[in-house]
């Protein structure tokens, strides 16, 4: 078992099966330009920061913002994960939303869109998708639920793109409230 595997547990079925999952779904893998992240969930601020500290042995910690005022650490992977012919080079780790419970683990991925989310809300105009954080700032998503309780994520920009403009603009915090 490797590192990574030891601190967040199988990533490699979680995103095959995941995989799978989005193309069941009725998504076209072509649409996208990568599987920007996964996202691995914690049910306590005690156990955020010591999957935080368990993660810089495999990971470079990039930034961490404020997301709707609860602490968002973005992790480089030292390893890409490689899976079904895609590269996955980083890692988020949310602290608790209060007053949301969350099991511990491995919970969505993300995928950077190659058209704007108009044109793609058009293509799949069938798929009813959470828009909370479809204005949200710098990297508007939407979010998809899928069949097996877990989330896929649809964006504009990759994780490090968005950690860079950050840090370039001094943004410390973000909100995807209107």
């Amino acid at each position: 078992m490797d590192k990574l595997q030891a601190i967040v547990g199988d990533y490699a079925v979680f995103l095959g099966i995941m995989l799978e999952k989005v193309a069941a779904a009725g998504f076209d893998l072509d649409d996208f330009v990568q599987m920007d992240h996964m996202c691995y969930r914690v049910s306590s601020l005690q156990d955020y920061a010591q999957k935080k500290q368990e993660l810089q042995s495999v990971a470079t910690l990039l930034h961490e913002t404020r997301v709707n005022g609860r602490p968002i650490a973005s992790f480089r992977l030292h390893e890409p994960v490689k899976v079904k012919g895609w590269r996955v080079d980083t890692i988020e780790l949310p602290a608790p939303k209060d007053g949301s419970a969350f099991a511990e683990g491995l919970e969505h991925i993300e995928f950077v869109i190659y058209d704007d989310i108009p044109a793609f809300l058009r293509k799949y105009s069938d798929k009813t998708f959470d828009m909370q954080s479809a204005d949200r700032g710098i990297n508007p998503e939407i979010g998809y639920k899928l069949d097996n309780g877990c989330g896929v994520k649809f964006h504009l920009l990759s994780l490090p793109a968005v950690v860079y403009l950050e840090k370039k603009l001094g943004i410390t915090e973000v909100s995807s409230k209107a």
